[in-house]
């Protein structure tokens, strides 16, 4: 048995499918284009960064933290790790607060919806035990950040005393012995 598909919804088919190939390329081209190309700028050795309403600048300018981040690997292993630590604090501190108001909403939207069900059960404790504890985890970040921007500026203080501080001479010398080079610094 033959369709009787009719030339009308044939051609309609074909719109429609035509429409959905360019909306589709259109929303690809949008996407491809709309992603940022990370291009890491040079950062200068020797400048201090200073930490201003949780955002880091070097020279008035701010430094996005995964420049931050691959500027202290390079530059100061004992600052890295305090800033590593201040980001893995940030993370574990988030985990923690964000699944510990799941539990409770969840254990609140769960008491709405059963008839005769208890409201405060051992899953909301527990949320309000770990939104709790994210408050202290949270906190600890902030002071870890510090300390890394800390411990950076103060190794750029002792270096540069050093510097500063070196001093050289070379003399020839001539006596009884003979003639030499002396050193001093």
């Amino acid at each position: 048995m033959k369709s009787k598909i009719h030339e009308h919804q044939k051609n309609n088919a074909i719109s429609v499918s035509k429409k959905l190939i360019y909306v589709s390329l259109l929303l690809v081209s949008f996407v491809s284009f709309s992603q940022t190309r990370f291009v890491t700028r040079e950062i200068p050795a020797g400048q201090s960064i200073e930490l201003k309403d949780k955002k880091m600048f070097i020279n008035n300018e701010q430094i996005p933290s995964y420049e931050i981040k691959k500027y202290l690997k390079d530059n100061d292993f004992k600052a890295y790790s305090l800033y590593n630590k201040a980001k893995n604090k940030s993370v574990f501190g988030g985990l923690l607060l964000g699944l510990g108001s799941v539990l409770i909403v969840s254990d609140a939207v769960k008491a709405i919806v059963t008839e005769g069900s208890n409201y405060p059960t051992a899953m909301t404790y527990i949320g309000a035990g770990m939104a709790g504890t994210s408050i202290f985890v949270l906190k600890g970040k902030n002071k870890k950040m510090q300390e890394a921007i800390e411990s950076y500026n103060n190794g750029l203080k002792t270096t540069s005393e050093l510097e500063n501080n070196f001093e050289a001479n070379v003399n020839i010398v001539a006596n009884q012995n003979g003639v030499g080079l002396r050193l001093s610094f």
